[in-house]
């Protein structure tokens, strides 16, 4: 009976010892959250600065990791550095809105898929007194050559971007060679945030896209001109990066969130987006 007693405890410590070598202790995490972190994923977008200082990325990013996972690491430049940085393989995705450069870029293997997302319009903006009388300009291109031939400011964005690839085409529809050597043809290499900061505060003109315009208008001294015409539609395109550049790229992540961003769900928030604020979108579905 002795050694019962004795060998009772012993048996009780090796059970215990059994149970904790056994396995794994469970989660202490709730289900969601392994959920989580399961299911998150990060890629690179390089982006057309217009998109990004919209707000539209911040407002889209929640419901988009809601239903995917996905979180994006945000490059914002003008259309023409976005599709360069790409093209280098430092992003994943690339939204831009220059058409001739977004066909290069696919052409030469850089990107493929590409696909129209949206659309807004091109504006020129300047001061309410209207010094230059575009207002009444029976088009764009007009519009735009009284600008220089009164002498007032015209601010270019000077950076390779859509709307500065843009603004090119219209002064060739206007057949004025704006970048001669004038006083008043002023190339900023900037954003467009930051090129309508500087118009405003020359009381200069300037061509820009609605949306940037509308968010940034309350800072600004300026108003919308000229806002008619089909010269001035103004459509941004997604496009996946092609996995040339070894610098492992996440296609399917990249893949997931194009879906997404094409889908009824995006669309409908694309489009409410700005009603509140502006009474208007910022942005229309389609292209």
């Amino acid at each position: 009976m002795k050694r019962k007693l004795l060998a009772f405890p012993i048996i009780l410590t090796l059970l215990a010892t059994f149970a904790g070598c056994g396995g794994q202790q469970p989660s202490q995490n709730p289900p969601d959250q392994v959920k989580e972190a399961v299911t998150q994923r990060s890629i690179r977008l390089s982006t057309t600065t217009s998109v990004n200082d919209s707000g539209l990325l911040d407002y889209l990013a929640p419901y988009l990791k809601e239903d995917t996972g996905i979180t994006l690491d945000v490059l914002a430049q003008g259309s023409g550095q976005a599709l360069a940085t790409a093209a280098a393989g430092d992003a994943d995705v690339v939204i831009a809105h220059s058409p001739a450069a977004e066909r290069e870029f696919v052409t030469n293997g850089s990107g493929k898929d590409r696909a129209g997302i949206m659309h807004n319009f091109f504006i020129i903006v300047g001061p309410a007194s209207d010094p230059a009388g575009i207002k009444d300009a029976p088009d764009v291109a007009e519009a735009m050559k009284m600008i220089l031939e009164t002498e007032n400011k015209f601010v270019s964005r000077g950076d390779e971007s859509g709307t500065h690839t843009k603004e090119k085409s219209l002064w060739k529809l206007a057949e004025t060679d704006a970048e001669a050597d004038r006083d008043n043809y002023i190339s900023v290499g900037k954003g467009m945030g930051d090129t309508l900061v500087m118009t405003s505060e020359m009381q200069g003109y300037t061509l820009t896209d609605l949306s940037t315009f509308l968010s940034m208008k309350d800072k600004l001294e300026l108003e919308t001109l000229v806002d008619k015409g089909a010269d001035l539609k103004n459509v941004y395109s997604i496009i996946l990066v092609s996995d040339q550049s070894g610098k492992n790229i996440k296609t399917e992540d990249a893949k997931d969130y194009m879906e997404w961003l094409l889908s009824p769900r995006a669309a409908e928030l694309i489009s409410k987006y700005g009603v509140d604020k502006y009474g208007e979108p910022l942005f229309f579905m389609g292209n």
